[in-house]
């Protein structure tokens, strides 16, 4: 990227257009003093958007216009146009060839374009963020610049620093950002102070609200149960009245016929009484009797139950005694079986052990004799073994060295030939792996190569996904900053929206008039039927005045009408102005006689609709607008203060003279809602269109970042794979060359191994000779005692199977002894046992029959005794059955007298008490009916009085769910009185303010909410600035220390952030070391040197990070000769990489220069710019010089 091209027309010197190309590397611009050259370096600056016109040399905007000469008229405008190529697209835009184009006028206005479409200065500015280029960038050089860093003054200094690190970007965001704060803070504070004032009216209208609502709540309850409650009592009156009558009649007949009844009942009472008391005598008789019977009765029972219970015990004892009879039989016959078969088993036992006895005896003699003999021949056979198993020991200790000495021959032999195998195959895998080691080189010459390639690969895409994550951050911010608009532009509407919703400046008459819609014939305020530019608003606001409240009306009795209405309600004043009697009132012009220029008259310079023009010009028709203050009061004088007069900024002269100016308090912004909603709306609608397509850029972004980290994430994992093959080839060359060198050892010791072999072998023949020798010998005398042991053996064997046989037989005596003596003394008990359990049974047998005997003596009699018993106890009970028919047909008789008696007697009394009751009803009839007349008169009284009905109105009223409860009805009653005065109209009033409150809470909180978001943007770039600056600042530094050298030709130089703890606010310090020098302060050195340290830290910011193009006017001025050689030199090493253009009269610059321009002045106060050859070029420098 570089400046290719700038366009001046009308710009300062240059009134004609003229273009200058450039070309990469260093041009020179030259030229004598005054030819205007410098203001080539103002274009460029100006068309950057600098806004300072003492930065440009001049007072004011029309100083840059061309201003004319003698020949040549002045321009009504300049332009500046700079073309700068993209095509390496470092700047965010799709354009390969970019042209910045600024055009301002005489009048003041200025344009911005791009690409020749009409933009703004921010945008321009945010699209050269970062790359060095600007008005306050180090991309124009100029000895101001060079001033700044030479300033005491730390902020212009900083400034420099603050671009060249990259944080301008961060700070300009910082100040959007903080702007954006200061912007939402002033809102939420409007917002407040609406929202206190909301506050301040709902706390008591919710007061009266709720006391009104209860109020009604309370109200209607007591209307429905007192209504409800007074229709129930005259109902309940009427019902009671007429059941009166009808009693009363019933009574007066009931009482002739009781008087005669009376007399005939109390006879029949007599005879029955009499009757009762002779049948009462023949009961009681009758129950003494029977009582008698059941007693002898009760004891025959008692009895019978004994004499039963007796028979079926000994019935019991009978069965068990001839069981326990049977059952001693029984036992008795077994035990005598057994003892019989006992008796016969011991006699047998007896015999038996007498004639084992005497065998035992004989067999032990002969086993003594035989064991006497085999103890003599087993000592023999003992001795001759442990003879034999000495030799044994002998010949094996021989044999085992002999077997060892063979197997040592044999293993030398095949050692000998496994070593010779050995050594071939050693020798052969040598030469195998040479080869390898060369094949494993090769392999690794080709990994390193890949390895290479792949690295340059990475560094390719790792640039680019750095400059697409710049990208993408950049657009992250632009996100959010027009996120952050949109919500400030939202809230800004709903403010306003609210506002004209709620008529807010209005006072309060006017409002209830606008809100009220059943007035007829009302059009709306002044205010609002009007509408102008924003350039006269101000002047208009002053110029109503209070007319802004004033409410146009159809007609005279339409304004009437809401009189009445504000006078009916209390609701203040206003003016109303009725469309048929205003007329027109406006001035006119040809009557205007003055010099003085003014904009135009009040009623011309807004927009309404035309059926209000009467109105309109009679408020406005009469009101001059005029620029300033100034010319106002010289308009004033000439018309000789006739007309009222009004400023762009408020002022107002009165006719007769007065003025009225300072600062007032804006009536809600009357006349400018309506426009401000509408460029809201146009606003967020823009920001959500430029919000869409950063979302969509973000997103592509994201796409191209992702892929490009897949392509990084794909070349590491090749990188990885590739260096783990160089190691495992490495690793295959070490095991390779080892294994060389182990081979190489192995066969060294193999050789060694079988020349000592031989030797070994000769040495074991010679001793295996010997040892077969001395077995020879040791095997003869083993065969001699192995003989004779033979013979003693069978000796042995034939004496043993003798001795066996009698022992055998003398083991079985014994056990079949023992056996046959145990069974002996088993059977002597067995039978003393059953001899003393015959005897026992025998005993017992006899006792349990004789008890037999006698429980079947004691059966027979018992049974006799209960059939006696039994033929008593039926006679007395069918005596007792008799009895019981004569008592009940006696109770029977009794019980139906006694009943006609009571039926009697009860009819008596009631007749007796009907006629005293009906007595005294007949008498209080008459009371309560006059009672009840009077009550229903005054329930019906209650309702007229109270709720204005009739008893038919109250009756339809009535609700047969309502509860009635008196305590109730109090306590409502009494719950109305402590409400006190009631405002019915509350109910209404705070439903509107509590929506208006909802709505100011809810932006409230929004705004709260976007103040926190901007607080957390805020913090998140000043960590990002922080970051950013200390790396570049590191960087710069480290460049400076280095440049500062070259320029100097020695010495030394550093920079120093004063205020470590607070970098982005701290100044920095400039510390100097010229050659041959002590380390000073900037401000004690001299004014070249100074120069030249401020020429190196500008050259090492351009080398940290190198701008497009560089302009420079004229900063190495103060340089001597030698300076401003290594000066050139240092210029030319840096063009390599940065488009110079110098404006400079020195030779040394303009020697290293690639291209020269000329600036001349051949006609008074205009410049041509001419491009010069060399011979040119050094004739100009000459005359320059």
């Amino acid at each position: 990227m570089y400046l290719k091209r700038l366009e001046l027309k009308g710009f300062k010197s240059f009134p004609t257009k003229t273009d200058v190309l450039f070309n990469e590397g260093i041009t020179a611009i030259v030229g004598p003093n005054g030819s205007g050259k410098s203001n080539i370096s103002d274009a460029v600056r100006w068309v950057l958007g600098e806004q300072s016109i003492k930065s440009l040399r001049g007072d004011k905007l029309e100083d840059v216009v061309f201003a004319g000469t003698d020949t040549k008229k002045a321009m009504n405008y300049c332009e500046v146009a700079l073309t700068i190529d993209n095509s390496d697209k470092k700047l965010d835009i799709e354009y390969s060839e970019i042209t910045i184009k600024r055009r301002a006028y005489r009048s003041g206005e200025s344009e911005f374009f791009l690409n020749n479409k009409s933009c703004r200065l921010k945008d321009i500015k945010e699209l050269l963020l970062d790359t060095g280029i600007g008005k306050d960038g180090y991309s124009i050089i100029e000895q101001g610049k060079v001033d700044e860093i030479l300033s005491n003054n730390p902020v212009n200094r900083r400034k420099v620093f603050d671009e060249a690190c990259g944080i301008s970007k961060y700070r300009y965001k910082k100040q959007e950002a903080e702007r954006n704060l200061k912007n939402t803070k002033e809102n939420l504070n409007r917002i407040e102070d609406i929202y206190v004032e909301i506050e301040n009216q709902l706390k008591p209208l919710e007061t009266q609200q709720k006391k009104a609502i209860k109020y009604l709540e309370i109200k209607e309850e007591l209307k429905k149960i007192e209504v409800n409650s007074y229709i129930s009592e005259i109902e309940e009156l009427e019902v009671q009245a007429n059941e009166t009558l009808n009693h009363d009649k019933v009574l007066k007949d009931q009482m002739v016929s009781v008087k005669s009844k009376k007399e005939t009942l109390e006879k029949s009472i007599t005879d029955c009484d009499e009757e009762l008391e002779e049948i009462d005598i023949k009961i009681n008789k009758t129950i003494e009797y029977i009582n008698t019977i059941k007693g002898v009765i009760n004891k025959k029972y008692s009895e019978l139950s004994v004499l039963n219970e007796k028979i079926k015990n000994c019935n019991s004892d009978i069965q068990r005694y001839t069981n326990e009879i049977s059952y001693i039989n029984k036992k008795i016959n077994d035990d005598s079986l057994e003892l019989k078969k006992l008796n016969e088993s011991k006699d047998n036992a007896f015999k038996n052990l007498k004639d084992i006895e005497n065998k035992i005896g004989e067999v032990e003699i002969k086993n003594k004799d035989k064991k006497e003999s085999i103890n003599k021949v087993s000592q023999t056979i003992e001795t001759l073994k442990d003879e034999i198993i000495n030799l044994l020991d002998i010949k094996q200790n021989s044999a085992n060295k002999l077997s060892t000495l063979n197997a040592n021959i044999e293993n030398i032999e095949n050692r000998t030939k496994t070593i010779d195998i050995d050594i071939e195959h050693i020798q052969k895998n040598i030469c195998n792996k040479k080869d390898e080691i060369s094949k494993f080189n090769s392999q690794k010459q080709e990994k390193l190569s890949l390895i290479e390639s792949l690295k340059q690969e990475f560094e390719d895409i790792n640039k680019k996904v750095n400059s697409l994550k710049i990208e993408y951050d950049k657009v992250s911010s632009d996100i959010q900053g027009s996120k952050l608009k949109i919500n400030e532009y939202n809230s800004k509407l709903n403010i306003y929206t609210d506002m004209e919703k709620h008529y807010e400046g209005f006072n309060k008459g006017v409002k209830e008039v606008l809100k009220n819609k059943n007035l007829e014939g009302i059009y709306g305020a002044l205010g609002q039927v009007i509408s102008s530019s924003q350039k006269y608003e101000k002047a208009l606001e002053a110029s109503l005045g209070s007319y802004m409240q004033n409410i146009i009306t159809k007609d005279e009795n339409s304004a009437k009408n809401a009189i009445n209405y504000l006078k009916k309600n209390n609701l203040g004043r206003v003016t109303f102005l009725p469309l048929n009697i205003i007329k027109s009132n406006k001035i006119d012009k040809n009557a205007i006689k003055s010099s003085t220029k003014y904009i135009g008259i009040a009623s011309e310079l807004v927009k309404f609709d035309e059926k209000y023009k009467n109105i309109i010009e009679n408020v406005l028709g009469r009101t001059i607008v005029i620029g300033s203050m100034d010319e106002a009061i010289k308009f004033a004088r000439e018309t000789n203060h006739r007309y009222k007069v009004v400023t762009l900024d408020g002022e107002i002269l009165n006719p007769g003279g007065s003025l009225t100016g300072g600062t007032v308090r804006t009536n809600g912004n009357i006349l400018s809602r309506k426009r401000l909603i509408e460029e809201f709306k146009e606003n967020i609608e823009k920001e959500k269109e430029k919000l869409n397509s950063l979302e969509q850029e973000k997103t592509s972004l994201r796409g191209s970042i992702d892929s490009n980290l897949t392509k990084i994430e794909k070349i590491n994992n090749e990188l990885r794979e590739s260096d783990k093959s160089v190691v495992v080839i490495n690793a295959n060359i070490k095991s390779a060359n080892d294994e060389v060198s182990n081979l190489n050892n192995n066969l060294n010791k193999f050789e060694n191994e079988k020349l000592s072999l031989g030797e070994n072998l000769e040495y074991t023949l010679t001793k295996t000779k010997a040892l077969k020798e001395n077995i020879n010998e040791i095997e003869q005398k083993h065969l001699l005692n192995k003989n004779e042991i033979d013979t003693l053996n069978s000796k042995l064997k034939e004496i043993n199977d003798g001795y066996e046989v009698d022992k055998s037989r003398f083991d079985d005596l014994n056990i079949e002894y023992a056996k046959l003596n145990q069974i002996h003394q088993a059977t002597i008990k067995d039978i003393d046992r059953i001899q003393k359990e015959i005897k026992s049974q025998n005993d017992v047998l006899k006792t349990t029959k004789e008890q037999l005997e006698e429980s079947k003596s004691n059966t027979v009699k018992i049974q006799d005794q209960i059939k006696i018993e039994t033929s008593e106890k039926e006679n007395l009970e069918n005596q007792i059955i008799d009895e019981n028919k004569k008592l009940s047909l006696k109770k029977e008789q009794k019980d139906s007298i006694k009943k006609n008696r009571d039926a009697i007697n009860t009819e008596s009394k009631n007749i007796d008490r009907q006629y005293i009751e009906v007595k005294e009803s007949l008498f209080k009839i008459e009371n309560k009916i006059e009672r009840l007349r009077s009550s229903k008169e005054n329930y019906i009284a209650k309702l007229i009085e109270e709720y204005e009905l009739s008893l038919e109105e109250a009756k339809s009223l009535k609700d047969e769910s309502v509860v009635i409860d008196k305590k109730e009805l109090e306590n409502l009653k009494r719950q109305i009185k402590n409400l006190g005065n009631v405002n019915i109209d509350s109910i209404k009033e705070y439903e509107e303010i509590k929506e208006r409150y909802d709505f100011y809470s809810e932006q409230k909180k929004d705004l709260e909410e976007s103040i926190e978001v901007i607080y957390k943007l805020i913090k998140e770039l000043e960590e990002n600035m922080k970051r950013e600056f200390n790396e570049n600042f590191i960087l710069i530094n480290e460049n400076f220390k280095v440049v500062y050298k070259k320029l100097f030709g020695g010495g030394n130089g550093e920079l120093r952030i004063v205020d470590k703890d607070n970098i982005l606010e701290s100044d920095i310090e400039i510390v100097a070391q010229p050659p041959g020098k002590k380390m000073k302060n900037l401000n004690l050195l001299s004014g070249g040197e100074k120069a030249l340290t401020a020429i190196s830290i500008l050259f090492s910011i351009i080398l940290a990070k190198p701008t497009p193009f560089c302009i420079l006017d004229e900063i190495e001025a103060p340089l001597d000769d030698a300076n401003i050689y290594r000066f050139g030199e240092f210029l030319k090493e840096l063009s390599k990489d940065t488009q110079f253009i110098s404006i400079t009269h020195r030779r040394g610059t303009m020697e290293v220069a690639d291209y020269i321009y000329g600036v001349t002045m051949q006609e008074k106060a205009i410049s041509k710019v001419i491009s010069l050859d060399l011979k040119e070029a050094k004739k100009l420098t000459e005359d320059i010089i």
